[in-house]
């Protein structure tokens, strides 16, 4: 058996040909580097080259990202070809969020901000009640986690932020989507599946102090600073066989699939498995 057979099985038990999501990650080279989760290989897709890149974002013709010096990056998200540059001189950008062919950014000091994808201006400002480290946007919400481990919420188009539920051990460090939850993890390690509407929590688990996460197919990519990038079940935190062997420090992470980029700016490549033996 072939070391990438070994890598698929486990996910997808030899399943027919499948819809291969892109796994984009970057970090402190300024780079960004692309995979599909089917196999694991990354490559090259674009740079920065002035920075660390802190956050990425996409829709369904670009890909944002924000770097350590405030400034807003756009490329195509095709190709990865530079759109634009811009400075919306907020501060430190910790996350972003795309919804509704609008752009967001939630910063350190506790704002989030509505950044006009075509000019770089910022359009409006709403002040969180705690600085910004994860930002993610659903079913006309904004979701923000706060360094103080809590969760607040507004609607997409206007509103204050107010609170939604609560870690309160330590300062979140990311939220992503998985199974119709939101799976957040804190700065200790515990990662929680928190009922999307109603804030509940449903389950939680530990899995160590990390810095970057994302999910697709109810597995969770989990980055700890350094090394592989491992596999978890998104229901009980069981860690899987495997891992994606990144080439780069990762400061971000994220998954594209069809509800992020949709035909006929994103067609969906399809991978076959590779053959047992």
């Amino acid at each position: 058996m072939s070391p990438r057979s070994l890598f698929l099985i486990p996910l997808f038990a030899l399943a027919a040909p499948i819809a291969a999501d892109r796994l984009l990650i970057a970090g402190s080279e300024g780079f960004v580097m692309e995979a599909d989760t089917a196999d694991g290989v990354f490559e090259y897709f674009a740079c920065q080259c002035s920075g660390p890149i802190n956050a990425l974002a996409a829709d369904a013709e670009h890909l944002y990202a924000a770097d350590e010096w405030g400034q807003l990056l756009v490329f195509d998200v095709e190709d990865g070809s530079m759109q634009a540059v811009f400075f919306p001189n907020v501060g430190q950008i910790n996350a972003l969020a795309a919804a509704g062919g609008a752009l967001f950014a939630g910063t350190e000091e506790g704002l989030v901000v509505r950044i006009n994808r075509t000019t770089g201006e910022v359009v409006s400002s709403r002040s969180a009640p705690a600085g910004v480290r994860a930002l993610i946007a659903h079913n006309g919400f904004l979701i923000a986690g706060g360094a103080d481990g809590a969760l607040y919420r507004a609607r997409v188009g206007q509103g204050e932020f107010e609170y939604f539920t609560c870690f309160c051990f330590s300062t979140i460090q990311d939220v992503v989507l998985s199974g119709g939850d939101l799976i957040v993890a804190d700065g200790n390690g515990l990662v929680a599946r928190v009922n999307v509407h109603n804030g509940l929590i449903e389950s939680a688990f530990f899995v160590g102090a990390m810095n970057s996460m994302a999910a697709f197919k109810n597995v969770l990519l989990l980055y700890y600073g350094s090394g592989p990038i491992p596999m978890f079940d998104a229901n009980d935190g069981t860690q899987l066989p495997g891992e994606f062997n990144s080439p780069i420090d990762v400061r971000a992470i994220l998954v594209l699939d069809d509800e992020t980029v949709s035909p006929p700016s994103h067609t969906t490549r399809r991978v076959a498995l590779p053959k047992q033996g």
